[in-house]
């Protein structure tokens, strides 16, 4: 029985005999019965074309589109008529002055919402450009804004399509009023109004006092979440208000404007309860407590909760937990006035380093680069850890990290962890062979060669040949940063050299450094120098009309000196990078120790003490702070050479002055020479993009006898500006340096200054 009534259905329900494509011009019949479900042999399904009718006009390609059938021979003749939209030639905008073409094409493209030519028109589609473009425009101010389509007839089946954008007047923000039951200043709360500030000057300059509708939803939010931040946890911030005003602006003209009016009720103030930890089984409960920036009875302040929130995730993180999770669970409590806060721990499991890799790597050896991380295959992931060893590869100086790490967990064990660095190596060798003119060298002809990655081991060698009018300087040493594979270095340097110091002195030395040191914790570094060096001092001469004459200083004796000194160093450095630094600091105390038990002619003993700090500021400007101070004292009674002395100027102390010309003098204007130096150097580094760097630069310092005091009355100084460009091929910068100096050395000195210099200041 019911195999008969199969068949008899089967019998009764039509097959489509025939699909019939009519109307269409450009799209072929085989492209459109590719969209289709239903096919000519098919059984005749009403449900299944109208589905088909949806899917074909999902597709843009039609203005109109129908579907009907009929009676054939052997079964349904299914008729498509179709109607097709025209392709688009060119797609144009037309728009004013305060909103570019770029800034809208950008916008569409982020929006996935871009009409490209030679696709088809599609009404639709056009209405979501109108509705982003509108929105664009808003956020520029432009909230009278008319946006108009065109089609604009080319050719059979061909239209350009034009965006016809006006732009109205650009409307601003008159004044922001709170109103409701509050004591909160208003300052307060229109510091949160970030995008829509009232009309004044500094406003109008940063384009914050545009009116910005699509923005306010998230101004109201900052505005509550300002008031939690000092208690008041029940705030409500209700639906802003506007009204059209005309306003005086700073300029003195009359404008329209738009009043922001936005009812606030803070509620009452509530302070801290109760405060619990749970869930927590490998920190210890006392020292997550340490961590509450939340103390009860203090007002209750939601910034102080995500504070603590980060805290605990960060020491969470930092033993491997990079799943760990605090969820903070607040129980107001309306009566007494008070939050009590429960901070739920989720830790998650232990995550390991599986596999570390580096890319980009041609030439440095893979061993450099992985001595410096201070996590190892198979260790728990730190986040602390991986940061420092982070920090440590920018500092060597030989690679930079391109792009974010690449960390990623084994999707089967998710415990393991896989890191992909990608590096971009720095120029390695500095070759060069130059003539010319420097503040300290005077004119000279100069050869060198040095690299920081000597067959891609990361050792230091440097050679310098150099004969000038000045400076005559022979060296060559080389640096092992790490011994059988530890971080201690050893390295050496033999130098021949001849430095002529106008009005100064002359000396003439030569002899060899050895250098010894290790890392003894994290950042921290010690270095022990043995120098001994053979000095010969002259009394300098000068070319008179009547022939050449000797200069006379009556400090200054000539003779032949051995030197014979140890100088023990111990410096921290978190500074990111040794060419181009943008943050970190950086401590260093050395004392160089020269004769009595050491042996030589010269017996003194010559502290320093430096600091130096680079701090991000907004928009990746760096500032720069240096200090340094030194002091020399004799013993044995003994003097200190005149060479030995400090004197202070040019670009790498004071950068203003020539060099070696601030310093004691007498009454005869000669220098003496200082025994104590301070200087002190800032910096503001505006990247320009590339190689260049504008300086907005302040430097002071002297140098004074052992008698005198330091204070600001008797401090040199430079400031002005500084043109740096970094060139990569050599490791380092040129420098345009525009001087103003307060003090002038010499009555017929100018108290501006312009020289040119390499290398850095600090």
């Amino acid at each position: 029985m019911m195999i008969a009534l199969l068949v008899g259905t089967l019998s009764a329900q039509q097959i489509i005999e025939k699909i019939e494509i009519i109307g269409n011009n450009r799209i072929p019949p085989d492209t459109i019965i590719y969209y289709l479900s239903s096919r000519e042999g098919d059984y005749y399904n009403k449900a299944l074309l109208k589905r088909d009718f949806k899917v074909l006009w999902s597709t843009g390609f039609f203005a109109n589109l129908r579907i009907e059938e009929e009676d054939g021979l052997r079964g349904k003749v299914v008729k498509i008529y179709v109607e097709e939209n025209p392709v688009i030639k060119n797609v144009i905008f037309r728009t004013g002055k305060k909103v570019k073409e770029n800034d809208i094409i950008s916008k569409l493209k982020e929006k996935d919402e871009y009409l490209a030519a030679h696709s088809y028109y599609n009404p639709s589609r056009v209405q979501k450009v109108k509705r982003t473009i509108k929105e664009l425009l808003e956020e520029k101010g432009l909230q009278a804004a008319r946006i108009d389509a065109e089609l604009v007839r080319k050719t059979e089946g061909e239209v350009d399509l034009i965006f016809r954008i006006d732009e109205g007047p650009r409307l601003r923000v008159g004044e922001v009023v709170f109103v409701g039951r509050t004591k909160i200043p208003e300052g307060f709360m229109k510091e949160a109004m970030k995008d829509n500030r009232a009309h004044n000057l500094i406003n109008w300059i940063g384009g914050k006092d545009v009116f910005k509708k699509n923005k306010l939803e998230d101004n109201v939010a900052e505005i509550k979440k300002r008031l939690q931040e000092f208690g008041y946890m029940e705030a409500t911030v209700g639906e802003p208000r506007f009204e059209e005003i005309t306003k005086r602006t700073f300029l003195f003209g009359k404008q329209k404007m738009m009043r922001i009016i936005i009812p606030v009720d803070p509620g009452y103030v509530y302070r801290t309860g109760e405060i619990k930890i749970e869930g927590n089984k490998f920190l210890m409960t006392k020292y997550l407590q340490s961590l509450v920036e939340l103390k009860p009875g203090e007002i209750y302040s939601s910034k102080k909760r995500e504070k603590t929130i980060e805290s605990m995730g960060e020491s969470y993180r930092n033993f491997g937990f990079l799943y760990s999770q605090i969820i903070p669970v607040e129980n107001l409590d309306p009566k007494q006035k008070v939050v009590n806060v429960t901070f739920n721990i989720q830790e998650g499991e232990v995550t390991f380093l599986r596999k570390l890799e580096f890319k980009g790597n041609t030439f440095t050896k893979d061993k450099v680069l992985r001595r410096e991380f201070l996590l190892r295959e198979g260790d728990r992931f730190s986040l602390a850890l991986f940061k420092d060893s982070l920090l440590r590869l920018r500092q060597l100086g030989l690679v930079d990290v391109d792009q974010e790490p690449d960390i990623k967990p084994d999707p089967e064990n998710p415990s393991q962890i896989d890191v992909n660095l990608n590096v971009r190596e720095l120029q390695r060798n500095n070759i060069q062979f130059t003539a010319g003119y420097s503040g300290y060298e005077g004119t000279f002809v100069a050869f060198s060669f040095s690299t920081v990655n000597f067959l891609g081991t990361g050792e230091s060698l440097d050679l310098t040949l150099q004969h000038g009018k000045r400076v005559k300087n022979y060296s060559f040493g080389m640096t092992k940063p790490y011994i059988f594979d530890r971080p201690m270095t050893l390295g050496f340097n033999v130098f021949d050299r001849k430095v002529n110091i106008p009005y100064l002195y002359n000396q003439y030395s030569k002899g060899v450094y050895l250098t010894f040191g290790a890392r003894v914790r994290g950042y921290t570094r010690f270095n022990l120098t043995y120098s001994f060096q053979d000095t010969e001092m002259e009394v300098p001469t000068y070319e008179t009309e009547e022939g050449e004459s000797y200069y006379y200083n009556p400090y200054f004796y000539p003779g032949k000196y051995y030197v014979s000194a140890l100088e023990p160093i111990i410096y921290r450095s978190t500074i990111d990078s040794p060419l181009t630094p943008s943050r970190g600091t950086m401590y260093s105390v050395s004392l160089k120790y020269a004769g009595n038990f050491l042996g030589g002619d010269v017996h003194l003993y010559r502290p320093r003490f430096e600091f130096a700090r680079y701090q991000p500021i907004i928009s990746n400007h760096v500032l720069g702070v240096h200090i340094e101070y030194m002091f020399v004292k004799p013993i044995k009674g003994d003097e200190v050479p005149y060479w030995e002395r400090f004197f202070l100027g040019g670009e790498q102390s004071i950068r203003g002055y020539d060099f070696y010309t601030i310093g004691p003098r007498d009454e005869r204007n000669i220098l003496i020479g200082g025994e104590k130096s301070l200087v002190g150097n800032f910096e503001y580094i505006i990247p320009f993009g590339g190689p260049l760097y504008g300086i907005l630069f302040y430097d002071f310092g002297n140098a004074l006898l052992p008698s005198e005091k330091f204070s600001l009355k008797n401090m040199y100084s430079s400031a002005g500006l500084e043109i740096r460009v970094f060139v990569p091929a050599l490791r380092v910068p040129f420098r345009l340096i525009f001087a103003y100096n307060n003090k002038k050395i010499y009555a017929d000195d100018s108290n501006f200054a312009f020289r040119f210099a390499i290398g850095t200041t600090f």
